[in-house]
């Protein structure tokens, strides 16, 4: 029994399955992914939680469904020769000898668990949200967010700054971004503002003495929408006190690297610095994607005797 993933319903993951598991009898949860029927008295199941699917063989009399929410008692067992699947970990093995019980039922969904959703309407995946989350990409999104704010985290702890969370509702403040405002309820006419950022509470943060100040933050600004901007958003905010702005960038350099080991598995190289001339110079915009080197070359000498006139008033000329 795996103690770490042990509950009152279930002994193991059903991603855990192993060949070693072989013999034991485990008790499984989960939802019915695909059933295969295999002539006329047997029928095959993948049974799917967080962790992974497990092949189930069940009698075909019982009744369950795609998306039905089980539970499963059965033995471990080698699968037969020539049915191995090596695309998933628990290929070598399945469970025999089943026990099911429904723990709930359910309609069939409206788009495919186990696909992408890039075919299924937006409107429909936001509707049946749930549903979305269940397929395997969007629960990987949200684990990998969680670790590399686990990451940052720890990075940020282990540099001394103090994990803080500021108040949602707040005065307005004169900052650069409309804001949502909140009625008062006891005071009628009067409103709070929700933080465009933890700006004014990190500045008293710092007054008061605390030294390093930073949180995981959550911003909201009633702008329109855009690629990289949504109405609420996430974002690592800092301050620190008695520092100039090589502490600053060394600092939230080496959280960004710890989120990068995080997201990626590997050390990323340390972080390049330029000033900002030299990626206009060099790239023409100053957030260079340093991917590809796709640089500008002086070209001004080269055009220096053409009539074109665009060109002939031209103090610099550059291309790529």
């Amino acid at each position: 029994m795996n103690i770490k993933n042990s509950t009152a319903l279930r002994t193991h993951l059903c991603g855990d399955m192993r060949a070693e598991n072989i013999g034991q009898v485990v008790t499984l949860c989960g939802w019915v992914g695909r059933r295969r029927e295999h002539g006329e008295h047997l029928a095959f199941l993948d049974l799917r939680d967080f962790s992974g699917i497990v092949q189930c063989v069940v009698d075909n009399t019982v009744d369950v469904r795609s998306e039905w929410v089980i539970r499963v008692t059965g033995k471990v067992q080698a699968r037969p020769g020539g049915t191995v699947n090596a695309n998933i970990p628990t290929g070598e093995v399945e469970l025999a000898e089943c026990k099911i019980e429904v723990l709930n039922n359910a309609e069939p969904p409206p788009f495919p668990i186990d696909q992408r959703g890039d075919d299924v309407d937006e409107n429909v995946r936001l509707k049946f949200r749930y549903l979305d989350i269940r397929r395997e990409r969007m629960q990987k999104n949200l684990r990998l967010r969680a670790a590399i704010n686990s990451a940052i985290r720890k990075s940020m702890e282990s540099q001394g700054f103090t994990e803080i969370e500021t108040p949602l509702l707040m005065p307005s403040t004169p900052e650069g971004a409309r804001e949502f405002l909140v009625p008062s309820r006891n005071e009628p006419g009067s409103f709070y503002a929700l933080p465009q950022s933890p700006q004014l509470w990190k500045q008293l943060l710092m007054v008061a003495g605390m030294d390093r100040y930073y949180q995981i933050a959550k911003c909201l600004r009633d702008e329109d929408l855009r690629a990289d901007r949504q109405y609420e958003f996430m974002q690592l905010d800092a301050e620190m006190s008695f520092v100039d702005k090589d502490d600053v960038i060394a600092m939230i350099s080496t959280a960004v690297i710890a989120a990068a080991k995080a997201a990626t598995g590997s050390e990323p190289p340390p972080i390049e610095r330029m000033t900002w001339h030299e990626a206009m110079n060099i790239y023409g915009i100053d957030k260079p994607d340093l991917r590809f080197a796709m640089t500008l070359v002086e070209l001004t000498s080269v055009f220096a005797a053409t009539e074109f006139k665009a060109f002939a008033s031209a103090e610099s000329i550059k291309a790529i």
